[in-house]
């Protein structure tokens, strides 16, 4: 298996599944929930292994985050608790190996069929999740949350070009100056964008990070709110930046552009969310700056993912922290 994570190398280990699977027993005998059958693979990455657990109460899902990441159950098991009818709560974690056992809640948005009212209603359980969590900044930073406040995001722009300059040539993550130099013509840019969202009404919240339909279960009874899963990539900041993914996804979906009605509709439906904190049409303004300075929060994320790679997966997964940078520059450009 050369040239993958050490930590992916782990997952494919017998003592690790043995050991997983001695956990996931534990933790359904306290729940007294039977298992039924070995554990069925799920999806796998970089990021985190699923497993699929049989129990004659239903299925399970086993996942375990790489280390970049082992703030993911903590966050999603303290979020939940605080927000119960708006997330899923894992029945078990295991925070020093960062393993979460959770509940099956059915089918997710993705797996009907897309619509603008589909995108709204998944849009718009979000924009509730992140006003409910407003005034939970602590407990859930205490549980390991990154805050990235648009206040600093310019000088942490600023100091993430010169450590990628600054590193050794033919390191992995480097870059020439020449492309530093290039990327930092973004500033002003970045600079105006996060002044006008410290300037706006809308506080710091919990931004998703990769907000999508996948990361909704559909509720089988109308009357009770979609759940998000997946807080993987998820930090304490301007939470109007989770609609980055959206809008991209969505120009897909409808094979359109960003100012296509059913668009604004779905981000109505989000904006409707923060009805306390002014109009759909005020809070509008804060979408393209929001968005604009998102891909930071995507370098902020992949960079702590491989902070403790080894150079082969360095070098195969570097794009995905520079392309961010990258992509701030070309927009201006």
């Amino acid at each position: 298996m050369e040239d993958v994570a050490d930590w992916i190398k782990t997952w494919t280990e017998d003592n690790w599944r043995a050991e997983v699977l001695a956990w996931i027993d534990m933790a359904c005998e306290a729940y007294s929930i039977e298992r039924i059958g070995p554990l069925q693979n799920g999806s796998s990455s970089i990021r985190a292994v699923h497993r699929r657990v049989p129990t004659a109460s239903g299925l399970l899902y086993f996942k375990a985050v790489a280390p970049g990441q082992l703030f993911e159950p903590p966050v999603s098991a303290v979020a939940a608790a605080l927000v119960p009818e708006r997330l899923v709560m894992p029945l078990a974690i295991n925070p020093e190996r960062g393993w979460m056992l959770s509940p099956d809640y059915g089918a997710t948005l993705d797996e009907l069929a897309t619509t603008p009212l589909m995108w709204a209603r998944a849009l718009g359980a979000l924009g509730e999740l992140q006003r409910e969590v407003v005034d939970c900044e602590e407990a859930l930073f205490d549980a390991g949350l990154q805050i990235l406040d648009p206040a600093r995001i310019p000088d942490e722009f600023n100091n993430a070009l010169t450590l990628h300059a600054s590193l050794p040539a033919g390191h992995p993550l480097g870059i020439t100056t020449r492309d530093a130099d290039h990327a930092f013509a973004a500033f002003k840019d970045i600079e105006e964008a996060c002044a006008q969202l410290s300037a706006g009404a809308i506080p710091l919240s919990l931004e998703h990070g990769s907000f999508d339909r996948r990361r909704v279960f559909a509720p089988t009874d109308e009357s009770n709110a979609p759940r998000i899963l997946n807080l993987g990539d998820a930090h304490w900041a301007h939470p109007f930046a989770s609609l980055a993914r959206p809008v991209e996804r969505m120009q897909i979906d409808f094979r359109t552009s960003a100012d296509d009605p059913r668009i604004i509709q779905a981000i109505g439906a989000y904006l409707g969310a923060w009805s306390d904190y002014g109009s759909p049409d005020e809070l509008y303004e804060l979408v393209a700056p929001a968005i604009r300075i998102s891909p930071l929060h995507t370098h902020e994320t992949w960079l702590q993912l491989l902070a403790e790679a080894d150079e082969p997966t360095m070098l195969r997964w570097a794009p995905m922290v520079l392309e961010p940078l990258a992509s701030l520059a070309s927009a201006t450009a």
